[in-house]
């Protein structure tokens, strides 16, 4: 196999495969057929393949194969995950509700008896009915890494990602040592206006609707979503759905995933942005996040090589994600875009803010963990994802997601990466166009300037090129800290 030949074929498979994770996870299409399309492009995760990958002198391509073997094993675990979790109801106090529905009646519901109930048998019935599927899943993907003899897990997906894993990681700890009496302090009388409960009485079950907010939920209308989303991106000239490239999907379908995602097919010509709503800000967080992704792939130089254009670091179009969605954070977007007043503004950012911080240090705590789970037995982690997450948060954690609550390949590292890197440009950007540079034009030239590059630069290289200077948790904490303390 050749390079060329390699590219070619692999930008055909992810335009088939973009497609079908679209429509599955859109609810659009059953059953899921990711092991046929596997099988169908099987000579991508070949020996020949991997050698070919590994003599471009690519650190992407090279990871890109790898886990497409990773991919081509785990295919027939993902689909029987995908009509597991479409066919499973929960019995909750006397009612019928669907497994996919669960996520956003926590996030509603203000009973917190039901709440509780409610997150029991989701996680009951997580471990009855998928555990073992991600057990064998991450053992397979462990097998398969092991194989290349590049040392053990951490350190085969730390050469080829070119992310110093265990480095960021003690970075986490850092960051949850840093954040631990700002978290406490401003936590605190969060939830006791809306739980009405101390610190040492938190759940899981009561993360979701403690930072609900939902006494704003008139400022945010579903029905004035797109167009809000709309305005403003012209008003930073960018045109928001790029000339028909990006096509929105934000129907309620009872088959849809809860999670919000952009399915990119053909990038830059067509890209999905899917939401399924839950209401309030939360809707347009996520609706401006995926949205970032959508403009990112939408917006790639179509003269790009296959790899800026599908592959290389997600912690960039993560970052430009949160850059989109931190938009929603900042008082003066909210009193311009959907009309609170100054003191309204600030009551919202206020509670966002302590999510975020909550947000940030579950991930550090998930990193953290993940990076102990790649290393011993997994049926011994149990305990310590449950204590890592609920010292992180100050929410007691059930053990039961030790698996579930993991994403393959630390992708959690991207998303801390994204943070820093989102953080890095919203400073810049105040610098060089003041506060209210969301909905300055040459702010957005200068955006879309940067996002034209795909991904041809990875997270640490873009935050050099943009601010000059490395990725930390620094800008992060200090854009915290400005609203809290």
């Amino acid at each position: 196999m050749t390079l060329a030949s390699l590219l070619v074929r692999g930008e055909e498979f992810h335009q088939t495969l973009g497609r079908e994770s679209y429509l599955t996870g859109a609810g659009l299409k059953d059953p899921p057929e990711f092991e046929r399309l596997f099988e169908q492009y099987a000579d991508l995760g070949g020996d020949e393949a991997l050698e070919t990958a590994r003599a471009s002198g690519s650190h992407e391509l090279f990871e890109w194969v790898i886990d497409l073997r990773i991919g081509r094993r785990t295919a027939k675990l993902e689909d029987e995950q995908l009509r597991w979790e479409q066919g499973a109801v929960l019995r909750v106090d006397g009612r019928d509700v669907p497994y996919l529905r669960a996520p956003i009646d926590l996030v509603n519901s203000p009973d917190r008896a039901f709440r509780i109930a409610l997150d029991a048998a989701r996680v009951a019935a997580g471990a009855a009915g998928l555990n073992g599927m991600r057990r064998e899943r991450f053992e397979l993907e462990r097998e398969e890494i092991l194989a290349l003899k590049m040392g053990d897990y951490v350190a085969a997906r730390t050469t080829f990602s070119g992310i110093d894993l265990d480095g960021l990681g003690r970075s986490c700890e850092q960051l949850l040592a840093d954040t631990e009496d700002l978290y406490r302090e401003t936590l605190q009388p969060v939830v006791r206006r809306r739980l009405g409960l101390d610190l040492v009485e938190l759940v899981r079950a009561d993360a979701q609707w403690a930072f609900r907010a939902q006494q704003f939920d008139g400022a945010f209308p579903a029905e004035r979503l797109v167009p809000t989303a709309t305005r403003q991106a012209r008003e930073m000239g960018i045109d928001p759905v790029q000339n028909g490239r990006i096509r929105l999907d934000t129907e309620e379908r009872a088959s849809k995933q809860p999670r919000a995602f952009c399915a990119p097919i053909r990038v830059p010509d067509e890209v999905y942005l899917v939401l399924r709503p839950r209401g309030g800000h939360a809707d347009y967080r996520t609706f401006w996040h995926e949205h970032g992704h959508a403009l990112h792939f939408a917006s790639a130089d179509p003269a790009l090589p296959f790899a800026a254009r599908w592959l290389g670091d997600n912690s960039v179009t993560e970052g430009f994600a949160m850059l989109f969605d931190h938009m929603t954070l900042d008082p003066r977007w909210l009193t311009r875009y959907v009309g609170l007043k100054p003191g309204e503004a600030r009551d919202l950012v206020f509670e966002l803010a302590v999510g975020e911080l909550f947000m940030i240090r579950r991930y550090a705590a998930k990193l953290c963990y993940e990076l102990s789970l790649y290393r011993r037995a997994l049926d011994q982690a149990a305990p310590e994802y449950a204590e890592r997450l609920s010292q992180a948060t100050l929410f007691r954690y059930p053990e039961g997601e030790y698996l579930l609550d993991v994403d393959p390949g630390f992708y959690s590292a991207r998303y801390l990466r994204a943070w820093q890197l989102q953080a890095l440009l919203a400073e810049t950007l105040t610098a060089e166009f003041d506060e209210d540079w969301f909905r300055n034009p040459r702010a957005g030239t200068l955006i879309q300037h940067l996002m034209s590059r795909g991904q041809a630069d990875n997270a640490d290289r873009l935050a050099e090129h943009a601010a000059g200077t490395a990725l930390s948790f620094r800008p992060v904490i200090r854009l915290l800290e400005a609203v809290l303390q």
